[in-house]
């Protein structure tokens, strides 16, 4: 299993700066399975 960080980002009418959101998730590079890190917060 491996950590991956993935950042979005969204504009969001009437505001100049971009929102953006940092998602971490478990993923096994070997099969399809993924799931979303608990508890762990990335910025």
């Amino acid at each position: 299993m491996q950590l991956k960080q993935t950042v979005t980002v969204s504009h969001v009418p009437g505001y100049s700066d971009p929102a953006p959101k940092t998602t971490l998730e478990w993923v096994c590079p070997d099969c399809d399975y993924f799931e979303e890190a608990d508890g762990e917060k990335g910025e």
